[in-house]
């Protein structure tokens, strides 16, 4: 039986506890606990004896168990199990605490995604008015090759706009691409960069706040 991962998210103040495991050879099924100050709010089973092709292969099993665990943490993080709902968007961008914990808590954020994984060269602090530029590499999140030909993607999230593209590319054979565009002003509001990688069936997402520039 492969060993599974264990992984506390904070959200809203609270503490989400999400255990993800593979129950082995004899019983095919990915099982996922989400448990919140000792109550479990949600279980997910998935079998996955279709995906073998006629036989056992553990790096897809490992595939399938991240690819889950890191949909779960994503689904805790939008405010899936918030007994109050999800919070609307930059609610926890800027607050009363200083920029060190708020970078702390971003670069601590899951960088990988199903079958990938993205890495920024720079673990640079993004500002409204400026240009970026920002050496961007994915590779594979259980071989760890770097991915060429992945579709790249950098959205912009402004509390007071609707969602927008700044940046579209692919990687080179390295694995790389170098995305440069601007950040408008957001005037003084905070935001986000989300960055989105592709290739096939496998994808990434990575989060960094945009801050103030003054």
């Amino acid at each position: 039986m492969i060993t599974g991962h264990n992984t506390d998210v904070e959200y809203a103040g609270r503490i989400y506890h999400v255990q993800t495991e593979d129950r082995g050879r004899q019983n095919p099924v990915i099982e996922t606990l989400v448990y919140s100050r000792g109550e479990i709010l949600d279980s997910r089973r998935t079998p996955y004896a279709d995906s073998m092709k006629g036989s056992y292969d553990e790096k897809t099993v490992m595939r399938l168990l991240e690819q889950q665990h890191r949909r779960i943490i994503r689904e805790v993080r939008n405010g899936r199990y918030d007994p109050e709902g999800p919070k609307p968007f930059g609610y926890n961008i800027i607050s009363n605490r200083t920029l060190d914990e708020v970078v702390a808590e971003w670069l601590a954020a899951d960088c990988g995604g199903e079958g990938l994984v993205i890495d920024l060269a720079d673990a640079q602090t993004f500002f409204d008015k400026t240009e970026v530029t920002v050496s961007i590499q994915v590779r594979a999140a259980v071989e760890g090759g770097p991915i060429e030909g992945a579709r790249v993607g950098v959205r912009l999230l402004d509390p007071k706009k609707k969602p927008a593209w700044v940046f579209e590319s692919k990687t080179d054979a390295s694995g790389s691409v170098e995305a440069i565009f601007v950040i408008p002003d957001l005037g003084g509001a905070g935001g986000a960069l989300v960055f989105q990688v592709k290739h096939g069936d496998r994808a990434a997402e990575l989060t960094r706040p945009v801050l103030p520039s003054s």
